[in-house]
């Protein structure tokens, strides 16, 4: 690959990780708190608007946000702050920012300093996806930390001031001090990574704890050498050394002690973190339990519902919440079980509905129904301008202000949705609740498919029987011989045959001679395979001698134990609807000889008044058929391409004659009039009810790949294939044709053509077929260029 296609690729899996969630909701608050305290006439929202960033987006601790969004972020805090250094600074104040307190706290909880800067790459994991991080002790309060960007992402200097920053305030809570590090190699100056060598002081507790153990060497060495003096002044030499021994001693093992209790301290607060946090997802996963144990459990829907809502009331942080079901039309959303309201607002709940036969409903609860999307708001205003009237009615009369709507999916199919609110926490709510709830909605999904599948196998057993007498078509059972043990009074309305003397025959016995081995093969297939046969003819022979086309079903029909007992089926009788289609088939057939002679009387009357161009449609239908074809283009479509082509100038009828035949080059507004075909053509052709796109291939047939043809200027796949091969087909017969004001260019020269503007003028797949069918194929046009 050359090198600019080496740079094309590589920019464009840079724009493509752009918008991947890289970095944690936790670093972009950091920014803001530092900003509060620091810069604190600086416009917030402003900058969060910039960035596509929303205030709940940033409170949960859940969320990432893209590349995209942080550098958008940092430029415009940078530009407003006026601070060069803002990126490290916010890296410094991590030891401080309650944003990063759970870091902080999982740092301490290491003991060491140590031991928390060797497992930076573990802390960093918890922050950032946009880079891998890997750790080397050099020394006792020295480590060596190596930030590689994972490929594809598009790291900007200021994020390696920001890991300097964050290297640095580590130590903060050990050593009170910040870290001294340095940066010999980054990845922003041309290295593979970016290389922090990091050192911090040593504690305090640590520096007395040496002292102590130097005093004792000391204090040992002393005693023996002093044993020489005076006996007074040994005894006071030696109780002076061990009172300082013991002082220090003691400050050490206080300095120690504290500094264990600080740690303990933090423990204790990590530990009441985690314990929340395990409260929480033990409640959620109670929720998904009780869900999937109540889908095999409860099978009544009614109360299947009141369940679930019990279950989300008790076990999930939300005030509110209520489950909304399409009907069974899929006409409306209708309130169906909810808890958290008083009764007033419940009895309002329940005579509201939401359309969903209206393409102009433009709801939340409709728009997650229709779309199968999560919604979150957490502020009503957001949504005032976007909402139709009686939604934000709804939302006012219920008294919502922020909730979270999800849809209730079953295998593809919408069945409702599930919204949950808080009002009296006033908590904000978060892309981890959507998480939740995304997870439990399924759940709730199968539960109700459960519930009303049970339902209707209730409803059915009973109907079966009144279903089966009434219906129009026949239903039948047989033994395992082939024998009719039950038919309905269809039978006898369709075939004349009475049930008593049919009841014991064998099914082949009503069976036109020609079908018999056909029956029998279907018949054993079911029976023996446990297999079911679908929509497949046959023909029965009538009471009065008659034959009766069918379209025939059969399953195998099960005892308990689930061996066959013989077949169950059902037979349509087609013979009325046979007879139609033979029927429509011949209209259809006269209809298509109709559209082609219209469609060749056109032809004729555009190449009548442009003599030059005489047989040049026919001749663009025939390459244009032909590259279609190569294409592997459906016969159906090709005729389409076929009749669009042998039409496709018929907009020049408009043309004045002698701009069509005029042997000198035309004027500007001469050439307007020319490209004013296309158009014209269409609208001649739109109220035309062909069976393909015939008016738009027309219309489209001088458009370009790069925008620069007429008259709509459409480019890439906005123009149709159809029109793509046709506009290559066109050009090179024009080319090889003689016109009034140039020789024929030939072949060659018009293959050429098409081949130095592919890609950009005409399609690149249709140039490749259209120039291999000359090449290789031998395509002529069955005609010599005069």
């Amino acid at each position: 690959m050359s090198e600019p296609a080496l740079l094309l690729e590589r920019s464009e899996s840079e724009k493509n990780m752009d918008d991947v969630p890289l970095y944690s909701s936790r670093i972009l608050a950091t920014y803001i708190e530092y900003i509060r305290i620091n810069h604190p006439d600086t416009n917030i929202e402003y900058a969060l608007n910039y960035a596509g960033i929303t205030i709940y987006e940033l409170e949960d601790e859940g969320h990432w946000f893209n590349q995209k969004q942080v550098d958008r972020f940092y430029e415009v805090l940078k530009r407003i702050t006026g601070r060069e250094d803002l990126a490290r600074e916010c890296g410094r104040f991590v030891a401080q920012s309650q944003a990063s307190s759970l870091i902080k706290q999982y740092a301490l909880g290491f003991m060491q300093t140590a031991t928390a800067y060797s497992l930076m790459g573990k802390i960093a994991s918890n922050m950032t996806r946009g880079s891998t991080w890997k750790t080397r002790k050099l020394g006792p309060n020295k480590v060596e930390i190596i930030s590689t960007p994972v490929p594809g992402v598009n790291e900007k200097p200021y994020q390696c001031e920001n890991r300097m920053g964050s290297c640095e305030s580590l130590a903060l809570p050990f050593t009170k001090k910040l870290a001294k590090i340095e940066h010999p190699v980054c990845f922003h100056n041309g290295g593979d990574s970016c290389v922090y060598k990091i050192t911090w002081e040593k504690t305090p507790s640590l520096l007395w704890r040496r002292v102590r153990n130097f005093s004792s060497i000391f204090l040992v060495a002393m005693l023996p050498a002093s044993a020489l003096l005076p006996l007074n002044l040994w005894l006071n030499l030696t109780l002076l050394l061990t009172t300082l021994f013991a002082s220090v001693t003691a400050y050490a093992e206080y300095l120690e002690k504290r500094e264990l209790r600080t740690n303990i301290e933090n423990h204790g607060v990590a530990a009441e973190l985690l314990l929340e946090q395990i409260n929480i997802r033990y409640n959620e996963m109670l929720v998904v339990k009780e869900i999937g144990q109540a889908t095999s459990m409860i099978l009544v829907i009614e109360k299947l519902l009141k369940f679930i809502t019990e279950s989300l009331s008790t076990k999930l942080d939300f005030d509110r919440g209520m489950i909304m079901l399409a009907d069974k039309e899929r006409k409306r959303l209708v309130y169906t079980v909810g808890y958290g309201y008083n009764d007033e607002l419940e009895a309002f709940m329940r005579k509201v509905e939401f359309r969903l036969d209206n393409p102009y409903s433009k709801g939340v609860i409709v728009e997650s129904f229709r779309k199968q999307t999560p919604f979150l708001i957490n502020d009503m205003a957001e949504i005032e301008q976007t909402i139709s009237r009686r939604s934000l009615d709804f939302a006012k009369r219920i008294g919502a202000q922020s909730f979270i709507c999800v849809p209730i999916v079953y295998e593809g199919d919408s069945m409702g949705v599930l919204l949950v609110d808080t009002i009296r926490t006033k908590r904000r709510l978060s892309h981890s609740d959507i998480s939740l709830l995304m997870g439990i909605a399924p759940q709730i999904a199968i539960s109700i498919n459960n519930a009303l599948s049970y339902q209707k196998i209730q409803e059915s057993e009973q109907r079966f029987r009144s279903l089966s007498e009434n219906a129009p078509d026949i239903i039948y059972t047989l033994d395992v011989r082939g024998a009719l043990t039950y038919v309905n009074p269809a039978w006898e309305m369709v075939l004349g045959h009475s049930e008593s003397e049919s009841i014991g025959r064998y099914f082949i016995d009503f069976a036109s001679s020609d079908d018999v081995s056909f029956f029998v093969k279907n018949f054993a297939q079911v029976r023996d395979k446990k297999e079911t046969v679908q929509a497949i003819h046959g023909t029965l022979i009538h009471h009065d001698g008659s034959l009766k086309t069918f379209l025939m079903s059969g399953a195998p029909n099960l005892d308990s134990e689930g061996q066959v007992i013989g077949v169950v089926g059902t037979l349509k009788d087609i013979t009325d609807r046979i007879r139609a289609e033979q029927e429509l088939k011949v209209s259809f057939e006269k209809l298509q000889r109709a559209m082609e002679s219209t469609i060749q009387a056109i032809s004729t009357i555009v190449e009548t008044r442009d003599p030059y161009t005489s047989g040049h449609q026919q001749r663009v239908a025939a390459l244009a058929c032909a590259i279609a074809r190569e294409m592997g283009i459906p016969e159906q479509e090709i005729e389409g391409i076929r009749m669009a082509s042998v039409i496709h100038d018929i907009g020049k009828i408009y043309i004045p004659a002698e701009i069509l035949s005029k042997p000198g080059e035309l004027t500007r507004i001469e050439f307007e009039m020319i490209k004013s075909h296309a158009q014209v053509g269409y609208s001649i052709l739109e109220s035309i009810e062909f069976p393909y796109p015939v008016a738009m291939i027309v219309k489209q047939h001088h458009e370009r790949i790069d925008g620069t043809g007429y008259p709509d200027k459409l480019s890439g796949n906005a123009i149709m294939k159809e029109a793509k091969i046709l506009a290559v087909a066109d050009v090179v017969e024009a080319m090889a044709s003689h016109r009034p004001y140039r020789p024929s260019k030939g072949i060659d020269q018009a293959l050429e053509e098409i081949a130095r503007n592919k890609g950009k003028l005409y399609d690149e797949k249709v140039v490749d077929t259209c120039i291999d069918l000359f090449k290789t194929k031998n395509f002529n046009f069955n005609y010599t260029f005069n």
